[in-house]
């Protein structure tokens, strides 16, 4: 397994993105805004859209006027750097995004994503380009024959993580997801430190908690509100005894804080951001312990 620690993506490191923030007007305290109205409120490090709750709403600061004002999420522009998987970042063609990474960046996690094309490069300030990757996302999970190959619709994976850029300080990190003619999204796109924290045994879980709701009427057919769902990952690790007090303390470091982990690497579904639930470690032998982590991902 592996764990991504993420970086806070503030404006100052967002150098570059092809997605303009122009999803409602500016917010103005001079406007008089109508129940239903939206705006953006745009400041250093807030990048919000607010939806008026009130007729001749003027002069109300959507930032601190609750019944005045809810807020819906983010604009555009950052709803791939939110709390939020489901909410995704989306643009005509392609996605391009450039980020001044501070410290050591070598891991990337791309979450909730439709595209065709996924390319990934990193450039230090001395020696340039030092990571240039470009990935076809087309699922080949269960595409065992040539039926299979030739007959069933095209699937692409939704996450992909990166684990292998090299160890510099302060990269310049550019992606791009393109698909051509079409609306490209991202519902997450995390950019970190990544760690390796021992070896995923046989016995890996996966699973899904749906908070849509299902109903029945009277005559039993079924009324489906369809909502968000979160990915559970359980994961049993393999310690070297050496790595116990690291790992635990590490570990207990996130309890409350989102990052990026992966169970194994050629099964995407293992991917989950979020926080675990359950951490425990038994120590059974002289040289090693298994570690046993309970996984649930953002919706």
């Amino acid at each position: 397994m592996k764990i991504i620690r993420p970086l806070t993506i503030t404006d100052g490191m967002l150098t570059y993105s092809n997605i303009a923030e122009d999803d409602y007007p500016i917010y103005s305290a001079t406007a008089s805004y109508s129940i239903g109205a939206r705006v953006m409120l745009v400041d250093p490090d807030t990048h919000k859209t607010y939806a008026s709750l009130q007729d001749e709403n003027v002069n109300h600061n959507p930032a601190t006027s609750p019944t005045y004002w809810v807020e819906e999420g983010r604009t555009n522009r950052w709803k791939m750097f939110d709390a939020s998987i489901t909410s995704q970042a989306s643009n005509m063609d392609s996605i391009v995004v450039s980020v001044a990474a501070k410290g050591i960046a070598n891991g990337i996690a791309l979450l909730n994503i439709d595209c065709a094309s996924i390319r990934v490069t990193a450039s230090d300030p001395v020696e340039g380009i030092v990571f240039d990757r470009t990935v076809n996302p087309a699922a080949t999970s269960g595409i065992n024959d040539w039926y299979s190959y030739f007959l069933e619709p095209i699937v692409r994976v939704n996450d992909i993580a990166f684990t292998d850029l090299p160890v510099y300080s302060d990269l310049m990190i550019t992606v791009t997801l393109t698909n051509v003619g079409r609306l490209v999204f991202c519902g997450g796109l995390v950019i970190g430190h990544a760690k390796a924290m021992g070896i995923t045994q046989r016995g890996a879980k996966i699973s899904l908690a749906d908070y849509s709701v299902k109903g029945r009427d009277s005559f039993g057919n079924f009324n489906v509100v369809e909502r968000a769902f979160s990915r559970r990952v359980t994961l049993p690790l393999w310690l070297d005894a050496s790595a116990v007090d690291q790992t635990f303390n590490l570990l207990a470091r996130y309890r409350a804080t989102p990052i990026v982990y992966i169970g194994i690497a050629r099964f995407g579904s293992t991917v989950a951001y979020g926080f675990y639930k359950d951490l425990s470690i038994d120590i059974p032998y002289k040289n090693y312990a298994v570690c046993s982590l309970e996984i649930e991902g953002l919706t």
